[in-house]
């Protein structure tokens, strides 16, 4: 007989600190802030579902909205990801707005708990972490080593421009106390008249010196390649990562390139107490020369109350600094949170 679930389930998470901005030296000062989506984790709420359909094939559904829990606003229905789809013995498909696999290989080995204040996400290009109109393909795992692939369409093809459009693939490896994964994703903007939105970073900051900002003009093309490891000593779990951005546009001669790596490491301190740190870097180079390079780290502890609510604290600082070693952009940012599941 057919069966069918649907789940309810959302996460509320909000933190509570003081920020410190200076930009060419002028400092902004220190300013209070509460935010619910650059913390711990970005607040939401999710519905997925899944069908037996008989013959071992299911048909699943997954819609999912970020929400402002500290200041609550409007927010588009599905806007992390909604999509439908089958899987099976070859695997699962899925259609609509998806995670990158790019994103999978980022968030599997990712220092200070994979938190949104993590140095890499403060320090690193940014990128689209999903994307609408795409289709997913995900593999069954073959003792702990899984693969994905996903293709999305931009829908925005002009008489006299291609479409626009993002290809993403990764394999990944999570047995015992190993983990690895390689990922690779290529963002094309083929539209001047209606260019796709550039990517952002997650966490706190994006430095001033972006690709995008080097080559002055519509970047057309961004190409990421990833790798990245783990392994739990038990005592610790130590991360580290390789990743490279290059960008091209089709209005500017020349590219720009970032090389970036990370360093973390997360340690139980005792049954309900974890200790995070990490540490990133990414240097930016146009046409082979060096333009700038931005530094920063993070550290946090996360404390559990139970299974779905646990509080945090930490600091996050980075810095973006010329080629000559002045200061372009330093941000510091020290705070407190609460987080729970339902």
């Amino acid at each position: 007989m057919a069966q069918s679930s649907v789940t309810i389930y959302g996460l509320a998470d909000v933190w509570v600190g003081s920020q410190k901005d200076t930009n060419a030296g002028v400092s902004s000062g220190s300013f209070g802030k509460m935010a619910s989506n650059e913390g711990f984790a970005t607040s939401r709420l999710g519905f997925k579902g899944t069908e037996d359909l008989g013959g071992g094939l299911k048909a699943n559904f997954q819609l999912e909205t970020s929400v402002g829990v500290d200041a609550p606003s409007a927010s588009s229905l599905g806007d992390r990801q909604a999509w439908v789809g089958l899987s099976g013995g070859f695997g699962e498909v899925q259609l609509g707005r998806v995670w990158t696999p790019y994103d999978d290989t980022r968030a599997l080995i990712n220092d200070t708990f994979n938190a949104n204040f993590a140095s890499s996400f403060n320090v690193w290009e940014g990128y689209f972490d999903r994307t609408s109109n795409g289709i997913r393909y995900n593999t069954p795992s073959f003792g702990g080593l899984t693969g994905s692939v996903a293709y999305a369409f931009g829908e925005d093809k002009t008489a006299t421009t291609k479409a626009s459009n993002l290809t993403s693939f990764s394999l990944n490896y999570a047995n015992g106390p190993i983990a690895a994964g390689v990922a690779h994703q290529i963002e094309k903007d083929n539209n001047a008249a209606v260019p796709v939105a550039p990517a952002t970073a997650v966490g706190i900051f994006t430095d001033q010196t972006s690709l995008s900002g080097l080559l002055g003009a519509q970047v057309s093309k961004r190409t990421y390649t990833l790798i990245n490891g783990a392994y739990d000593f038990g005592i610790a779990r130590v991360i580290a990562g390789y990743n490279t951005v290059k960008a091209t546009s089709s209005a500017v001669a020349g590219n720009a390139k970032a090389n970036e790596w990370n360093i973390g490491a997360d340690m139980p301190l005792s049954s309900a107490l974890s200790l995070g740190v990490g540490y990133a870097e990414s240097q930016v180079k146009l046409n082979g020369a060096d333009q700038n390079d931005t530094t920063g780290y993070s550290a946090a502890v996360k404390y559990s109350l139970s299974k779905r609510t646990f509080t945090y604290a930490g600091l996050t600082k980075a810095e973006e600094e010329t080629a000559a070693g002045a200061s372009v952009t330093k941000t510091t940012r020290y705070f407190v949170g609460l987080s729970h599941s339902f």
